[in-house]
């Protein structure tokens, strides 16, 4: 009987060891191989489109700057001038909106031809006082009882006392301040009505002055457009120059470039100002560009029919 159980069990580890190869080949058979992705040839370019068009804004910094002794006198003499500018601006038809604080700042200044006595804090010294001039010698007295008495010589005036009183000395330091607005124009032809109202209102400082565009969604798709052929176009020079043929659009990215018109900045300044003659200001056109970066697939070109 054992030797029967014994028998069997070395029959079946047989069996076992003959049928896993060829388990493992059907496996192998059913699993299909996997293919390689197929290389694709690219072409980058980068096309270009400019447009310029009209602008719609204009936009300018301007307020005041001020210098004083004190930091109190300095804040209130600027708040006085700042608050008649803003009344200009508002009444040469500004909106609320569309004037910004866009600086506001206090600087002690030093003087840089200040005494070195006065730097140190010292009292100023006494100005050297000339000495007098010496009384002349007195002539010799004649002999007695010989001829007329010698007249004795005037006696010396003093100098005459400084009657104005003494000048203040020059202050070590005096304080800055200086306020700013940003202010946006909506109507072009009062640009130069609107600086000459805050110069005249007392605005020391004007600069900064821009023309743009507030909507520029229209002059972004004309850029676009043109960008779109141009890369187009470039693509198919250089694969005719290598024999191949434009196949479809891999990727594509775009990069917009666009900026302010700046007008020369004014030389304005309340001393010179002069209520008869306006400010002329020229707002020109704005340009606007886009770049676009195109990938094409490449295509083998057809070969032509043989001679």
């Amino acid at each position: 009987m054992k030797n029967q159980r014994s028998l069997s069990r070395a029959y079946l580890a047989g069996l076992m060891l003959s049928v896993t190869p060829l388990l493992a080949a059907c496996a192998a058979q059913a699993t299909p191989p996997v293919a390689a992705a197929p290389e694709v040839n690219t072409i980058t370019v980068v096309g270009r489109g400019d447009v310029s068009a009209r602008p719609d804004v204009a936009r300018a910094q301007m307020g005041i700057e001020v210098m004083a002794p004190t930091v109190h006198e300095a804040t209130k003499l600027a708040a006085a001038r700042m608050t008649e500018i803003l009344a200009a601006l508002k009444n040469a038809g500004l909106a609320e909106k569309d004037i910004q604080t866009s600086n506001y700042s206090i600087q002690l200044v030093r003087q840089p031809d200040v005494p070195p006595w006065m730097a140190m804090g010292h009292a100023q010294p006494a100005p050297a006082v000339a000495p007098a001039p010496a009384a002349p010698a007195a002539a010799p007295a004649a002999p007695a009882g010989r001829g007329p008495k010698a007249p004795q010589p005037p006696a010396p005036k003093p100098p005459p006392a400084d009657l104005a009183p003494a000048a203040p000395p020059p202050p070590t330091h005096v304080y800055q301040v200086s306020n700013t607005v940003m202010v946006v124009i909506r109507k072009l032809d009062q640009v130069g009505a609107v600086l000459d109202a805050a110069v005249a209102a007392g605005a020391n400082n004007v600069w900064g002055v821009s023309f743009g565009l507030d909507q520029t969604d229209p002059l972004e798709a004309r850029a676009r457009e043109k960008a779109i052929a141009d890369a187009r176009a470039r693509a198919e020079a250089l694969a005719k120059l290598q024999g191949v043929s434009l196949g479809p659009v891999v990727s594509i990215s775009e990069v917009v470039e666009h900026g302010p018109v700046y007008a020369p900045r004014a030389a304005l300044a309340s001393g010179g100002y002069s209520a008869d003659m306006g400010t002329p200001v020229s707002s020109g056109e704005v340009p606007f560009g886009t770049q676009v970066k195109v990938v094409y697939a490449l295509e083998r070109a057809p070969a032509g029919p043989r001679k």
